[in-house]
């Protein structure tokens, strides 16, 4: 396990950068409640971030299985490895990661053709908002952790 950047690390803050841009639709939404014909806007990231973690498993699961072959023979290794393997293998993590800002394009709610929501917009917000508070502690604990590790329990 790497201690200075593993995955989690990068999975959280992928997660933080996408609950942000989040939070800036919903208060666009909310600003813009009274405007005529405006169309909300939703984010979701959430399937890019879940493809990446389902990638990063497959890669440990190949990197598991070369580890074995290595053990039984080291040269299998080296030949046994196909090229679209290797080039899977090569990925960047961030790869395939996206942030999709969308106009909603629901009926309107009323006459002036908006479609925002009110109260639906609040309690996305505190939703979001808790999301964003239980990574970002996640996140502050791993951080916290790593500093333990390097600095030593005895200060």
């Amino acid at each position: 396990m790497d201690f200075i950047d593993n995955r989690t690390r990068a999975i959280g803050a992928m997660a933080l950068d996408g609950l942000q841009e989040r939070a800036k639709a919903i208060s666009a939404n909310t600003v813009n409640v009274l405007t005529p014909h405006y169309q909300r806007k939703e984010v979701s990231f959430e399937e890019s971030l879940q493809n990446i973690i389902q990638r990063e498993d497959e890669k440990e699961q190949i990197k598991l299985q070369n580890t074995a072959m290595y053990d039984k023979n080291p040269k299998s290794v080296l030949t046994g490895q196909s090229p679209a393997q290797i080039a899977f293998l090569n990925t960047a993590f961030e790869e395939g990661y996206s942030i999709d800002v969308e106009s909603d394009t629901s009926e309107p709610l009323g006459l002036d053709g908006n479609n925002v929501n009110l109260e639906s917009e609040m309690m996305d917000e505190a939703k979001n908002g808790m999301k964003y508070q239980v990574v970002a502690s996640l996140l502050s604990k791993s951080y916290a952790m790593m500093n333990t590790i390097i600095k030593g329990q005895n200060q």
